[in-house]
């Protein structure tokens, strides 16, 4: 992997790729210029409406099929079609307060009649390195690591410009949402120091494959090991490719509900999984008999459970099994009624699967699972003593899952980039892992060269 140009050098022509982010959709908003200077304009008619002052409050609500802007508590005699843009002039440090929050950039009124509401969409436009002062921080953490945070920074950077480019060729009128279906955005709210720096040591940085932008798609923790892109969406792309992510324990080490993102736990009922698979397929089982791992990919995810009830079985497939189950994610084994444990090991055989009945004791060998015919002995602070035995569900009929990681486990493991940083891996070395898996082919590039 390479990098392109240094950062000064794009930096000008990256301020040039502006995002239209879409705040929130609502009837309503209050507006207040907080620094710079700005101009209501109207996009539809081209024309300026008026000069915003700081010491104005403004108003804009959706009346009808219009949109009518409020002057300190007074109308303005025309209502508009929009949409309307509250403008940034010049290079100063323009912010706004909208509803209560800070912001960068300008304001786009899109009053929403084309999909039969009477309301608007509040849409930010800013330039992409600003948006991402509002965004880094809130995706990784305040706290994380100097060189996860800059390979976070690339990541939501190529990610955000991916995106306006493919919403942009399908005629949507923004680009990326500010909450979890695209990244979580808090615009001035969400900045920080260590943000800023990280930003700014990666400015106008990109992620491409073979010359193009990627899908820079990441998520919290992949439980070990990452997914391949076409087991969760059909899209097979050489650079989402599952990947080893030890690392991933690191988020045990912050302890609390950090540590929840590596390896979780949650029991069901037989008749909660019963009503939930009934809700989900349309198909009522009667009383459920079993709930059994069919398929597993690579990783150690689920691709195929199969559900069985005194009235039939019903297959669910890997795109459903969160749906139905609620998990963090699918990977993970079970332990059901009967007591039954599966446990599933990687090698260079494959999966190997191993039903281990409740009772027993056992060990993992070379050649899979074993059981353990005595008592084992473990070495503790206190000497040697008997192994700990405990039993394998809670209560009879609970069904335990016991789990690990937490997203849909493709791209970049944020908590394994966290952990790839503290082990002094920088942050061009975090991003070839996770998207070329170590293959240092060249394929891979960081640049500040796309788009030109």
């Amino acid at each position: 992997m390479s990098t392109g140009l240094g950062p000064a050098v794009a930096a000008d022509r990256e301020d040039r790729f502006e995002l239209r982010v879409l705040l929130d959709q609502r009837s309503s908003v209050d507006i207040r210029v907080l620094s710079g200077t700005y101009q209501w304009y109207d996009e539809d008619l081209q024309t300026p409406v008026e000069t915003v002052s700081p010491s104005d409050g403004w108003r804009a609500f959706a009346a009808g099929s219009t949109i009518q802007l409020d002057k300190n508590g007074r109308s303005l005699a025309k209502a508009y079609g929009g949409p309307l843009l509250l403008q940034a002039k010049g290079a100063g440090e323009n912010k706004i307060e909208v509803n209560g929050k800070k912001y960068r950039g300008s304001l786009r009124l899109y009053h929403l009649r084309s999909q039969g509401a009477n309301g608007m969409a509040l849409i930010n436009v800013i330039d992409v390195e600003s948006y991402l002062y509002g965004v880094v921080g809130q995706e990784i953490g305040m706290n994380a690591p100097e060189e996860a945070m800059k390979a976070q920074a690339v990541v939501s950077r190529t990610y955000a410009l991916q995106q306006r480019e493919r919403r942009r060729q399908i005629g949507d009128y923004y680009d990326l949402r500010a909450d979890l279906g695209s990244q979580v955005y808090k615009g001035v709210d969400g900045e920080q120091a260590r943000v800023l720096k990280a930003v700014d040591d990666t400015r106008g940085q990109v992620i491409t494959y073979d010359g193009a932008i990627i899908e820079a798609v990441f998520h919290s923790n992949s439980g070990g090991y990452t997914e391949d892109a076409r087991l969760v969406w059909n899209s097979d792309v050489p650079y989402l490719r599952g990947v080893p992510a030890p690392e991933d324990r690191y988020a045990e080490e912050w302890g609390g509900t950090a540590a929840l993102a590596y390896h979780w736990r949650k029991q069901l009922t037989p008749d909660e999984i019963a009503r939930k698979t009934q809700s989900l397929t349309g198909k009522d089982l009667g009383e459920l008999q079993r709930l059994r791992i069919v398929e597993t990919s690579r990783s150690g995810r689920v691709t195929r459970l199969e559900v069985v009830g005194s009235r039939g079985t019903v297959s669910i497939d890997r795109t459903k099994v969160r749906q139905l189950l609620d998990t963090p994610s699918t990977k993970f084994t079970l332990a059901d009624g009967s007591g039954n444990y599966v446990a599933l090991g990687y090698g260079a055989d494959g999966i190997k699967k191993n039903a281990l009945p409740a009772g027993g004791t056992y060990a993992i060998t070379s050649s899979g699972v074993a059981a353990v015919s005595s008592d084992p002995y473990v070495i503790t602070s206190d000497g040697v003593g008997p192994a700990p035995k405990a039993p394998s569900t809670t209560a009879a009929g609970i069904i335990v899952i016991d789990g690990y990681g937490y997203g849909h486990g493709v791209g970049m493991s944020q908590w394994g980039a966290m952990g790839l940083a503290r082990n002094g891996k920088s942050y061009t070395e975090i991003i070839e892992h996770y998207y070329n898996a170590d293959r240092r082919d060249g394929r891979l590039q960081i640049t500040n060269n796309w788009g030109k």
